[in-house]
């Protein structure tokens, strides 16, 4: 019975000691590996493992007449099968590589959350899922924002989550850090409030709990129109809603939701519209009108033919068109799972981390095969617990939990997943990060 309680102290300690009620009796080759050494009296095996990738540092014993005593060091947590075979007087202990460890509990009815330990090269990672039955009639999702009507703000996933009366929540855009406003594609209540940037994917549910994972469009087809006789002098596409200058191609619009003012930079002029035509053309510092917004061309975009004084029709185009039904969406990138096999188009969607960011704590959103909805924090930044993962890392672990498809969401210290009252995961940093933006799960 002395060694019942070595599983339970194998999952919990990374030093391990323990008696066997046997006497360790001495081949007579110990071999090279074995080293013994005598102190005292007090006779001292020890293997330390050769290879440097092994997270043993060592295994010692010692022996006092029919106890023997064991001592295993670990780098970190490593899961064992434990088997004894007491005919043969045989204690087995071995402890697999790239191991995949699940461990379920319901929190609500169609709510469950998965604690995961697994392993790369580096070392151990932790991980926390949700599992969301969207088909669930209690259960709903909504986009959450610190300040609905300016959309440069910040404020702490789990402030969030309580302030919404949310039941629980994982960080999502990307997102200045400075002032707070949200990177790409983001819905809420039906209105885009933020546009795609750089062709990322984003995750949009309907009103109806239809998921939709796509690179998602939004292009703004203006007409201008100018004098009494509204004649039609020219067309052009708006591609940048509320998005920063320098990550749209052609136009640029700004509502008051990303400002009430706007620096426009040096040598291009901005296009002031209010009820529907061009009031003004200024640069420098312009105000964006209460009723209307601001048009500011790319740096390599020009308007050439625009006056003050001209009307402006403008047809929002979403594309896939499908999305035109989408009432919640948020964005990140890059994808991680399409049609149940890991895909990573880090390249195409334009991100291009330093390598000191390689290995980062990451969110992701995914839907599973089962068609529960997902959502994934990894720990990372904490060597001998969780080291976190790279894109590619973090793919094979969503595709261990049979998702169909899936995506990024933003990381490193803002990945954070809250559930019940409680954040879930164990952060980066010593804090927790004030966020723009979060999707929140609400259960009646």
């Amino acid at each position: 019975k002395s060694t019942d309680k070595i599983p339970l102290l194998m999952s919990t300690l990374e030093t391990v000691t323990f008696d066997l009620d046997i006497p360790y009796k001495e081949p007579e080759e110990l071999g090279e590996k074995i080293k013994k050494t005598d102190s005292n009296g007090q006779v001292r095996y020890e293997i330390i493992p050769e290879e440097e990738n092994t997270f043993l540092n060592s295994i010692s014993w010692t022996t006092n007449g029919n106890v023997t005593s064991f001592e295993i060091k670990r780098k970190h947590f490593s899961p064992e099968n434990f088997k004894k075979i007491n005919y043969q007087n045989f204690l087995i202990l071995e402890f697999p590589r790239n191991y995949f460890i699940k461990e379920s509990s319901t929190l609500k009815p169609g709510i469950v959350r998965h604690f995961i330990r697994a392993e790369v090269e580096r070392g151990p990672i932790v991980a926390n899922a949700l599992e969301v039955d969207l088909e669930n009639e209690n259960i709903s999702v909504k986009v959450g924002m610190p300040n609905k009507q300016r959309i440069k703000a910040k404020q702490s996933l789990s402030t969030l989550v309580k302030d919404e009366k949310a039941f629980a929540g994982i960080n999502a855009n990307f997102f200045d850090v400075k002032v707070g406003n949200p990177l790409g594609a983001l819905i809420t209540d039906g209105l885009w409030v933020t546009g795609p940037i750089y062709d990322r994917v984003a995750i949009g549910f309907t009103e109806d709990k239809k998921v939709f994972i796509d690179k998602a469009m939004l292009t703004g087809n203006v007409t201008v129109i100018r004098g009494f006789r509204k004649k039609v002098i020219s067309m052009f596409e708006i591609d940048g809603l509320n998005t920063p200058f320098g990550l749209y191609k052609k136009v640029g619009y700004f509502t008051t939701d990303f400002d009430t003012e706007l620096k426009i930079p040096k040598h291009r002029d901005a296009f002031i519209v209010n009820e529907g035509c061009i009031k003004k053309i200024d640069g420098g510092s312009v105000e964006v009108p209460q009723d209307g917004y601001v048009l500011l061309p790319s740096d390599i975009y020009h308007f050439d033919k625009l006056k003050r004084k001209d009307c402006l029709r403008i047809n929002w185009v979403n594309n896939p068109s499908a999305w035109a039904n989408v009432t919640e969406a948020v964005s990140g990138g890059p994808y991680l799972i399409k049609d149940g096999e890991i895909f990573v188009d880090e390249s195409a969607q334009k991100f291009r981390f330093g390598s000191k960011d390689t290995y980062a704590p990451r969110s992701a959103i995914g839907i599973g095969k089962n068609k529960k909805l997902f959502l994934i924090a990894v720990d990372g930044r904490h060597n001998g617990y969780s080291v976190g993962v790279t894109f590619q890392e973090l793919a094979q672990i969503l595709k261990k939990l049979d998702l169909k498809d899936a995506i990024n969401l933003d990381g490193g210290g803002s990945t954070t997943l809250v559930a019940d009252g409680q954040i879930v995961n164990t952060l980066s940093e010593h804090h927790e990060r004030k966020v723009s933006n979060a999707l929140l799960i609400f259960y009646k």
